[in-house]
């Protein structure tokens, strides 16, 4: 792939998506890539998706879990997206690949602790106790259902790419070079030519 060149262009990236959706623990490993590689490149913020459009939620039998498990993200998001990120993969791999269920509040606080212990100072635990029941959390996971509806997000994972208000959104599982090239693609109206 081509290097993008820009100038200090920041590429708004909203990906919808909940912790027990297995099509975005499949992709993981191309989002983090994604991540890291164009982290000054990109403004990214987890929109986190409770329920399908239609009011279902997105894995049925899960919802207890499901929405504890968005609180929690929620919770961790208002100390960064980083850290967000990387408890929300914790999530999925709790959930998905150990079976752990992630509704119970023990599985959420020893998360945190773990991404709190590998990674210093990213995630204050303290904090995240003090947020994962406060009106901000439950605030901000109100805020992502409104933005799933106004935005007509009718499946997960979708990521939007916008830059000054124009952009546009995909869904399913995508590769890094397909994200890569995405990227490329909202960029493309303001690269040097």
């Amino acid at each position: 792939m081509e290097p993008i060149h820009l100038n200090r262009t920041i590429v708004n990236v909203v990906y919808y998506t909940q912790p027990l959706c297995p099509v975005s623990w499949r992709m993981q490993q191309h989002w983090h890539e994604f991540t890291t590689k164009f982290s000054e490149l990109i403004n990214v913020r987890f929109c986190m998706a409770t329920r399908d459009a239609a009011g279902r939620n997105p894995v049925p039998g899960n919802e207890p879990s499901n929405i504890r498990a968005c609180q929690a993200v929620k919770a961790v998001s208002l100390q960064s997206e980083r850290a967000a990120n990387l408890y929300l993969n914790a999530l999925r791999k709790a959930a998905l690949v150990d079976g752990k269920d992630i509704s119970l509040t023990n599985v959420l606080v020893d998360l945190a602790r773990e991404i709190s212990r590998e990674n210093h100072g990213l995630l204050d635990l303290q904090r995240f106790g003090t947020d994962f029941d406060s009106a901000a959390s439950r605030r901000a996971l109100q805020k992502d259902a409104l933005k799933i509806r106004t935005n007509k997000i009718d499946n997960c994972p979708t990521i939007t790419f916008t830059v000054n208000g124009s952009g546009f959104k995909v869904t399913g599982f995508h590769s890094f070079q397909q994200l890569a090239a995405m990227l490329k693609k909202a960029l493309t109206p303001i690269l040097p030519a």
